[in-house]
């Protein structure tokens, strides 16, 4: 019983009882000498009565009560009417109340027994709502279209943009096309029949420049079902400078270096004509460096492309100060022509090939174009990382070397892609590798999204990882975005911002505005099937795991002071009259 009892000032109840008790010894001792002993008794207990009521005054009492509870069941979007029916009979004290995102829908008064939420579910960032009652997810089916979806949203001039996904029940002749912003079909996957198909649609990146492309979803008479914005931020490649040293002059340098200049790479070339003598070219260059294979001079480069002949006829010292450069200061080098090396390359990173009777081969991205190669492949390795592959055959790859990369491939004779007329296909094959493989610029501040697709109104939470003592981050209207530090990492902030526009917004750092985060907010009427998805997986995982019995929900309700004063009224009236009647 005397658990159901509480005060508001429980903090200060020892004080209150000690001082309670020591005036009531105070005045015990004050009337002991009366000779009248009831009178003395009475006057005691009065005094007891009176400091008590005023001890509790004090205290507030307060007393434990059950919450008058109810069922309720919450419809999200998509739910069922038969679910809703059928609970309704089986519940028949049920209260249906609709979800509405960002609003409470607890009184604090009345909480809940038991929640049932029916349809997809709320939003995570309403789940703290209801995180200490009893919810039972009823759940909904996987909704019909793009569920999944993978892709970069910032991209390199010159690379191919690509993009993943899983289409769930996808109709027999439903056609999904990647557009440009001008509307012009890039690339496209058709179902041939009733399925859930994972799809990869692929496109040049040729211009510079922040984008909206989009992903269509088409019936089998070409009409648009729907049309889902995807933004695409193009950024320059950095300014390479790169080194290309050949034991004699080939077709492939030649149209290799053209390609490098194009893109404003600095390229310098040096081949070898006669013994001994050594024809250079230099592209985009102001200053003409020495090709020497000194630390000083490799240190001037981001990357080296040498062929298999003039790699191995390297002395120990250039051997040497290229290891340096590669393991200290982040240098690339890409090996051409390992057929050369009888299929084994040993110095600097152990490259093993297999053998592998087609002189040619296809990628994934471009199927129908023939791509020509040794007849060899690399042998999957420890440490080896896959720069293109295809049907498990590795075809070009590196090896990390301390800070920096060694790589080589089988391709071979690639600038007959542009002599076919696949120009597109031989530009993004070597920026691939070249990208890769090149010297890793650092940089003073990285952003980072916790997700690709961003909406309108709802929380995005990014990161910043910087050197800047306690960065500050504004958003598009320049007002200023709480962060906190990461406990284990000082150079890691993360916050949270709630876009209030479509498009492309940005962040900034106020202590250094030319370093910029940018990204692409979608309205909430895009991306139907993927939010209700990821609303599903969410509501499960959050309300399968941590479903609880049903309690009794109780409050503390304060006690009336009103007769409290009446006592202590009463009994210090009677204390204060006694002497003078």
């Amino acid at each position: 019983m005397i658990d159901r009892f509480s005060f508001v000032n429980n903090h200060w109840f020892w004080y209150i009882i000690l001082a309670t008790l020591l005036v009531w010894l105070v005045f015990a001792l004050k009337e002991w000498r009366q000779s009248n002993k009831l009178k003395l008794y009475l006057k005691l207990a009065l005094a007891f009565i009176a400091l008590t009521s005023l001890a509790l005054i004090i205290l507030k009492p307060t007393v434990i009560s059950s919450i008058d509870t109810y069922e309720v069941a919450l419809l999200t979007e998509g739910y069922s009417n038969e679910r809703l029916d059928s609970l309704k009979k089986a519940q028949k004290k049920l209260q249906v109340q609709t979800y509405k995102v960002n609003e409470s829908f607890i009184n604090p008064n009345k909480t809940p027994s038991t929640i049932y939420i029916l349809g997809e579910g709320i939003a995570p960032f309403d789940f703290y709502h209801i995180d200490s009652l009893n919810v039972t997810y009823l759940g909904n089916t996987t909704p019909s279209g793009i569920v999944k979806l993978k892709y970069d949203q910032e991209q390199t001039l010159g690379n191919s943009l690509d993009i993943e996904g899983l289409f769930n029940n996808g109709k027999k002749g439903t056609k999904l096309v990647l557009e440009n912003p001008a509307k012009k079909h890039l690339d496209s996957v058709i179902f041939l029949n009733d399925s859930t198909k994972y799809f990869k649609l692929s496109t040049q990146l040729n211009v510079i420049g922040k984008f909206e492309y989009h992903l269509v979803e088409k019936d089998s008479t070409d009409n648009v079902i729907t049309s889902n914005p995807i933004g695409i931020n193009v950024i320059p490649e950095n300014t390479l400078r790169i080194l290309i040293v050949n034991g004699f002059p080939t077709f492939e340098t030649k149209y290799l270096k053209n390609f490098l200049a194009e893109i404003g790479s600095e390229v310098v070339v040096k081949s070898q004509v006669t013994t001994g003598k050594f024809k250079y070219e230099y592209f985009n260059v102001n200053t003409k460096p020495t090709v020497v294979f000194s630390e000083k001079n490799l240190q001037y480069f981001d990357l080296v492309i040498i062929d298999a002949q003039s790699f191995r006829n390297l002395g120990s010292v250039e051997k040497n100060n290229l290891e340096t450069v590669v393991r200290n200061e982040g240098l690339g080098v890409i090996i051409q022509s390992i057929s050369n090396f009888n299929n084994e390359v040993n110095y600097l990173a152990n490259f093993s090939f297999q053998s592998n009777k087609n002189i040619s081969t296809t990628l994934s991205k471009w199927p129908k174009t023939n791509i020509s190669k040794t007849p060899f492949s690399l042998k999957s390795q420890f440490s080896l990382h896959p720069i293109h592959k295809t049907n498990d055959k590795i075809l070009s790859a590196y090896k990390p070397l301390g800070n920096g990369r060694i790589g080589t491939s089988v391709f071979e004779n690639t600038f007959q892609l542009i002599l076919n007329g696949n120009t597109n296909v031989y530009q993004t094959l070597w920026s691939e590798t070249v990208n890769a493989l090149s010297k890793k610029q650092l940089t003073t501040v990285n952003w980072n999204a916790d997700k690709n697709i961003i909406f309108k109104d709802e929380p995005v939470t990014f990161s910043v990882r910087s050197h800047i003592n306690t960065p500050k981050v504004l958003n598009e209207n320049n007002d200023l975005i709480p962060l906190i530090n990461d406990i284990d990492n000082s150079s890691l902030w993360k916050g949270t911002n709630y876009p209030k526009k479509v498009g492309w917004q940005t962040h900034y750092l106020q202590q250094d505005s030319t370093q910029i985060f940018n990204y692409y907010v979608a309205d909430t009427m895009h991306w139907k099937a993927l939010q209700s998805f990821n609303t599903i997986k969410s509501n499960r995982k959050q309300f399968e795991t941590t479903q609880t019995e049903n309690k009794a929900y109780t409050t503390q309700q304060p006690i009336s002071l009103v007769w409290l004063y009446v006592l202590f009224l009463l009994s210090i009236g009677y204390l204060w009259l006694e002497p003078k009647l």
